[in-house]
């Protein structure tokens, strides 16, 4: 397999926060660190690709998506998928092979390969029929995945019956048994701590999407303050970065979140969020490190920064103590980055080739 050195940029590692260049060879990241010492790490017939300033990054994770949604996740710097299988939907599977997809089997579906079990929730669904699955699959350890009809804008009304359901099951089976499955629960509106403390208790991950415009409602500070689990997923837009920044201009200024924080929720705990044995089939690393797999986003950013939730930057330290690796810039001054190309078992799976055309640069 072909080595490629990759300089001139910036690796979001925390390994190296100050990294600049990574050596990828034979499909998993050899070395990352410095410019100047990427030629004495690089054999001399390794290639070598200019980043020239491009940000590289750990893939997005998409936690709720349908099997249509697959098809271009490449191109948004999307390496897995989290695919919600209907009644009548015959296959998952992307267009794309390097996209890979963990698939939840609809309840009326049977599918013995499928990760876990989606459970559709609307505000006429019976609490009794919806409880009786919950507590099957439960005793049987398949995850369930609650998804209120209309996602983001789905109202309360489905998210409540989705948390009595849980309750009830606990009440049923015991807390802990919850825990041992490790359920999936999508939040569009407010939780009370009461219920927030339930969550984290049973294990229950929340994923939170923004809107159709672009707005997040759940409240995602108040969740991972109590130790909920919290997966984002980019929404109807499609644009991870977009939901990103949505997570750091929440509406309620109570319920933002720094990038990184974001970031994390993006790409890292989506990946724990799955049960162990899918997780474990992936080839995907939450983190840029040597010997993770190299699969990895980059992308062309206006500016990078240290950014806090209410929209102050802070100057990456100087300190080698400090360890916060660069993201770009969010603010609602700045454009949202734009992709560059996805990298997956240490090559380009999917590349802008416009932007090559029309810029004249290496693909990278």
């Amino acid at each position: 397999m072909s080595a490629h050195l990759l300089t001139h940029g910036i690796i979001h590692s925390t390994t190296d926060p100050y990294a600049q260049a990574l050596l990828v060879r034979d499909g998993v990241i050899a070395w990352l660190g410095a410019d100047d010492s990427a030629d004495r790490v690089a054999d001399p017939g390794d290639e070598r690709r200019d980043l020239d300033g491009a940000v590289v990054v750990p893939v997005f994770v998409e936690p709720l998506a349908r099997p249509a949604d697959a098809r271009d996740a490449l191109s948004r710097g999307t390496a897995v998928v989290t695919v919600l299988a209907g009644p009548e939907d015959t296959g998952a599977a992307p267009a794309d092979e390097d996209v890979q997809t963990v698939v939840y089997r609809h309840a009326d579906r049977v599918d013995a390969e499928a990760a876990g079990v989606w459970l559709p929730v609307g505000t006429d669904t019976d609490p009794a029929t919806l409880t009786g699955l919950l507590t099957a699959s439960t005793q049987a350890g398949e995850q369930a995945y609650l998804v209120p009809d209309g996602g983001a804008d789905a109202g309360p009304a489905a998210q409540d019956v989705a948390l009595t359901a849980l309750r009830s099951v606990a009440e049923e089976l015991g807390t802990a048994a919850l825990g041992r499955v490790r359920h999936r629960l999508v939040v569009t509106h407010s939780v009370t701590a009461e219920d927030r403390a339930f969550l984290a208790a049973a294990g229950v991950s929340a994923t939170v999407v923004p809107d159709a415009d672009g707005v997040l409602h759940a409240p995602v500070a108040s969740l991972l303050a109590d130790a909920v689990s919290v997966c984002l997923g980019a929404g109807p837009a499609g644009d991870p970065w977009a939901a990103v920044r949505s997570a750091l201009s929440h509406p309620d200024p109570d319920e933002r979140i720094s990038a990184r924080s974001a970031f994390a929720a993006a790409t890292r705990t989506p990946l724990r969020a799955l049960p162990d044995a899918p997780a474990a089939g992936l080839s995907v690393a939450p983190r840029l490190s040597v010997s993770a797999p190299a699969v990895f986003g980059v992308w062309d950013a206006d500016a990078v920064a240290v950014q806090s939730p209410d929209g102050r930057v802070a100057a990456w330290s100087t300190d080698t103590r400090a360890g916060t690796p660069l993201l770009p810039a969010l603010d609602a001054e700045t454009a949202l980055p734009r992709w560059r190309a996805t990298w997956v078992d240490g090559r380009i799976a999917a590349e802008d080739v416009a932007r090559d055309a029309r810029d004249g640069a290496t693909p990278a």
